[in-house]
């Protein structure tokens, strides 16, 4: 029997997401090993085994959220069944935006605020998050009614814009501003009002 690894008696995708939850809610200075045991639903010595310290469970938590979350943003901005550029757009902000009591903001943001600037492993996925979202939504702008008509650097231009105040807007919601004015914003970027 040598040579044969013990099978895992957990399931990663659980562990993970449980401790992307505690890190999103306290942050990843103010998560303790215990709490984040808790959360993953590990014992240390798995949690040791698997993960090795809390910042290989940080990474694999913002990994996990960039599959799942991130992934699912920029399908939703993929998504023509929804309408247009601007109606993929809005559905993205309104989805994200006041869905949740009490708000968290964005994972993403929280990284790129709280390690990001003194963690390259951190600072290189933030980047690349926050790169790929940027990218859907350039596609999407193009698709909305003024930027057919736009070049490549305005389309640039306006998807950064977006970009910036969707993460703004989720950053802000955190500490209970409301954000409320993103439509008027959105509207004056993309060239037309927004019901």
């Amino acid at each position: 029997m040598h040579g044969m690894a013990r099978p895992r008696e957990f399931n990663m995708d659980t562990a993970v997401e449980g401790a992307m939850q505690i890190f999103w809610r306290l942050g990843y200075s103010a998560t303790n090993l215990p709490e984040l045991l808790s959360a993953m639903g590990l014992s240390r010595g798995s949690f040791y085994k698997a993960f090795g310290d809390k910042h290989s469970a940080y990474i694999a938590a913002l990994d996990h959220y960039d599959r799942n979350r991130i992934g699912a943003a920029v399908q939703l901005l993929a998504d023509r069944s929804i309408g247009d550029g601007t109606d993929r757009i809005v559905a993205l902000f309104e989805q994200t935006l006041g869905s949740e009591d009490p708000p968290r903001g964005c994972f993403v943001c929280n990284a790129m605020v709280e390690l990001a600037p003194h963690d390259d492993a951190v600072a290189a996925r933030t980047s690349a998050m926050s790169g790929r979202l940027e990218s859907a939504i350039e596609e999407a702008v193009r698709e909305t009614p003024a930027g057919a008509a736009d070049n490549a650097e305005s389309l640039h231009r306006k998807a950064a814009i977006v970009t910036r105040l969707y993460l703004g807007a989720q950053a802000m919601s955190k500490t209970g501003n409301s954000s409320a004015d993103w439509k008027d914003l959105l509207s004056e970027v993309l060239g037309h009002r927004l019901h």
